[in-house]
C-alpha cells in the first residue's frame, strides 16, 4: 500500500464526534473542491474586446497593402494588313564595258540618261504589294561587290534606288537621304495596294565614290543586292 499525503481534512465519518465541530468544514465544502462561477463580462469589457479586433484587423490590412505587390492591366491589340510582296521584275544590267574607259559608268533608274554604258542594258526594278494606301518601309544597302568569273577580281557596285506610285520608271523620283552609294532607308506609301521601285548606279572606284573604269580586269561580274520591305 502507498501511503499519500494531502493538506486536506479527512473526510467526516458518520457518527463520529469530528461531525459534531463546526470549525471543521465537511470535504465537499472545501474550498478546493467548489467550482468557480464565471462572471458575465460587462458592456465595457465587450467594448474593449471588439476594439482590439479592429485595431488588429486595420493593422492586417494596412500591412497587406504595402507589401509592394501592385497589380494592375495592359491592353493588348494587332492590325493584321494585306499580306507583303516584294517581286523582282527585272535585275540591273550594265551591258559590255571597255576594260578602259575615261568616265563614270551610269545607269540612271529613270531609264535614260545612262553614261558609259553598254548598248544592252536594264534597270532594276520591284514592285511592292500590299494593303490599300499602307505604309511601308525600304530597305537596301549603300553597295556591293561583284565578283569576276576569272580569278579574285572584283568591281564595286554603288547603288541608286528611285521610287514610283504609278509603274512609270520616268516619273520616278531618288529615295533616301544619302543618294548614290549610302546605305539608306524610305517611307513610302502604297497607292492602291502597289509601290514600284527602280534601281540604277555606277559601277568602278570604291566603296561610297565612283571613279573611271581603269584598266579592269576583263570576266564576267555579277553580285546580291538584297531589298527588304515591312510595314511601319
Amino acid at each position: 500500500m502507498v501511503l499519500i499525503k494531502t493538506n486536506l481534512p479527512p473526510p467526516p465519518i458518520k457518527g463520529h464526534p469530528i461531525c459534531q465541530d463546526p470549525t471543521i468544514p465537511l470535504l465537499y465544502n472545501h474550498p478546493k473542491n467548489q467550482t468557480k462561477k464565471m462572471k458575465k463580462p460587462s458592456s465595457i469589457q465587450i467594448l474593449m474586446s471588439l476594439s482590439m479586433v479592429a485595431v488588429l484587423l486595420t493593422v492586417n490590412n494596412l500591412y497587406a497593402q504595402n507589401t509592394g505587390v501592385i497589380n494592375t492591366n495592359l491592353n493588348v491589340g494587332a492590325t493584321i494588313l494585306a499580306q507583303l510582296k516584294l517581286t523582282n521584275n527585272s535585275d540591273v544590267q550594265f551591258g559590255n564595258l571597255s576594260a578602259t574607259t575615261p568616265g563614270h559608268v551610269f545607269l540612271s533608274p529613270t531609264g535614260s540618261g545612262h553614261t558609259n554604258t553598254g548598248v544592252s542594258t536594264s534597270v532594276g526594278k520591284f514592285t511592292v504589294e500590299g494593303s490599300t494606301s499602307g505604309s511601308v518601309k525600304v530597305t537596301w544597302p549603300a553597295n556591293i561587290v561583284l565578283n569576276s568569273s576569272i580569278g579574285s577580281n572584283t568591281l564595286i557596285y554603288n547603288l541608286q534606288v528611285n521610287g514610283n506610285g504609278s509603274d512609270l520608271a520616268s516619273g520616278s523620283t531618288i529615295l533616301g537621304t544619302g543618294g548614290l552609294g549610302v546605305a539608306a532607308t524610305a517611307d513610302v506609301t502604297l497607292v492602291a495596294g502597289k509601290y514600284y521601285l527602280y534601281v540604277g548606279g555606277k559601277v568602278g572606284g570604291t566603296a561610297g565614290s565612283a571613279a573611271n573604269l581603269n584598266a579592269q580586269a576583263t570576266g564576267v561580274y555579277a553580285g546580291i543586292a538584297n531589298f527588304r520591305v515591312e510595314y511601319n
